[in-house]
């Protein structure tokens, strides 16, 4: 499991050197088995990645907030996830459900995205969960009706 922590932990240390996102931080829960890296980019807000080893799970914890559950936006948002996996997408901006696999969540109203991977697909999961957050602030909030909720979640300026 520690090789699983090693890779996932360097692949995102390589984004965190790239100038990708600041503030990177590793908060290692021992009595959960989890890894919570937590780091900043595109909002003020951070973002919350937990690996969880022994689940081979990648979550996006709480991705984004505020967000009633079987709302407009949840509904929206759960399409938009199968959306991305259209192989009609380019390849940089499809999520690969052969290799990984995509779930929704929303407890207390707060929406993340587990993506479960095999062992050899740590790093690409990676990669992935961090592209999709890009995805997701570029293409589902910007392209939807979500002006106001980012600005009063994400606090990003109005325009």
């Amino acid at each position: 499991m520690q090789d699983l922590v090693n890779a996932v932990t360097a692949e995102l240390q390589r984004y965190a050197n790239k100038g990708t996102f600041s503030n990177f931080g590793i908060v290692e829960n021992t009595s959960a088995k989890s890894v919570e890296y937590k780091f900043h980019w595109l909002s003020q807000r951070p973002f919350t990645l937990v690996l969880k080893p022994s689940k081979k799970q990648l979550v996006l914890s709480e991705l984004l907030p505020a967000v009633d559950y079987r709302s407009d936006m949840d509904k929206a948002f759960r399409e938009f996830i199968v959306e991305r996996c259209n192989p009609e997408l380019p390849a940089h901006r499809r999520l690969d459900d052969k290799k990984l696999s995509f779930s929704c969540q929303n407890h207390a109203q707060n929406l993340s995205v587990a993506i479960d991977f095999k062992v050899k697909d740590a790093v690409l999961a990676t990669q992935t969960a961090i592209n999709l957050i890009h995805e997701v602030f570029n293409n589902f909030l910007i392209e939807g009706p979500y002006q106001n909720y980012m600005v009063e979640v994400f606090h990003v300026p109005e325009e």
